[in-house]
């Protein structure tokens, strides 16, 4: 039976949640979803989907083995995401700041969002790679490639044979789930490494409003101007803000320069949760119940979407994708084909 694995970490949710007067017992949270009323629960049972960090085998079966991996990696930077918090927190440490921009990379790479956007990625690319089929020169050097290679006759009717059998991989659930899975902490360190020498600030909220979180908690934006910002950009942009809520009371962002704590006005809590809320897959999280978050639910909720409005590149084309393959497999070109 599969694994019910927390698409987000228990642990992070609990930073905004109403702890149990019991110990050991999961604390409570407001969950808003669009088209429902708010609904407190508890941490252990939101956010969980049986499988979602399975790799599906040849014959069907499902190894879970990596979701006890991220246990341990999210344990290792439990201490420093409930330190983060605190004034006396030194953000200027090489330690801290690797720890947890890895840790944020970990949440954004094994988010619903992320799911979503690297199956429409492959969706995407099938097109192009399909056409490679059609390309003569192509078919006939990799034939010849794999003949010198194996020693034994490889035709191009044999070879255009594999490029349909794997262009109709690129949708297929099981396969599109596995390179999710497997991806994810190629994505998480990418992220690292891109966040730990930028300018780095924590948010702390003024009294009577808090930060929310999502199951999408970091988010990227844009300051168009003072009141204006624009979600969904890449990592790399100049100019790009990260931001990640660490609790109620204070949010990270990573590209604002200034003092590294910072006690921001209601109206900035205020922004920053509406760009929460549009970057929802599904459900937006907060301490106490908000009137404010239900109704940007109803209004905005998901409307910052990844491939669509949101982190869009340009997609290769077909001679790209073969470029890209010829030198990964060291595939050259040969004597051009004569066509009568």
């Amino acid at each position: 039976m599969a694994i019910g694995s927390h698409i987000i970490p228990k642990f992070y949710l609990e930073q905004f949640a109403v702890p149990s007067a019991v110990k050991n017992k999961p604390g409570r949270i407001w969950v808003y979803e669009k088209g429902e009323e708010p609904d407190e629960r508890a941490t252990s049972v939101q956010g969980k989907e049986k499988g979602y960090f399975g790799i599906t085998a040849p014959d069907g079966t499902l190894d879970e083995r990596f979701e006890e991996h991220l246990a341990e990696l999210e344990a290792d930077c439990n201490s420093t995401l409930v330190c983060a918090k605190s004034s006396l927190f030194d953000l200027g440490s090489l330690m801290h700041r690797r720890r947890l921009a890895f840790y944020m990379g970990l949440l954004f790479a094994r988010s619903t969002m992320r799911r979503k956007f690297s199956a429409s990625n492959w969706a995407k690319i099938k097109e192009p790679f399909s056409k490679l089929e059609l390309d003569d020169e192509y078919v006939h050097d990799l034939a010849t490639h794999f003949t010198d290679a194996t020693g034994e006759l490889v035709t191009p009717e044999y070879i255009r044979g594999m490029i349909r059998d794997h262009a109709a991989e690129f949708t297929k659930k099981d396969m599109t789930g596995n390179t999710f899975v497997q991806d994810t902490l190629f994505h998480a360190e990418v992220m690292k490494a891109e966040l730990v020498s930028r300018p780095w600030q924590v948010w702390e909220a003024p009294t009577g409003i808090e930060f929310a979180t999502s199951d999408n908690p970091v988010i990227t934006f844009l300051r168009i101007t003072e009141e204006a910002w624009h979600p969904g950009h890449g990592f790399r942009k100049p100019g790009v803000v990260v931001a990640f809520p660490l609790a109620p009371t204070t949010c990270l962002t990573i590209g604002t320069a200034g003092r590294e704590f910072q006690t921001v006005d209601e109206a900035t809590v205020i922004r920053l949760n509406e760009l929460v809320v549009r970057c929802s897959d599904r459900f937006v999280y907060t301490k106490t119940l908000s009137t404010y978050i239900q109704e940007m639910m109803h209004s905005f909720a998901r409307t910052s979407v990844p491939g669509e409005n949101a982190f869009v590149g340009e997609f290769p084309g077909t001679k790209q994708i073969e470029e890209y393959l010829r030198k990964k497999m060291g595939v050259q070109r040969r004597a051009a084909i004569r066509r009568p």
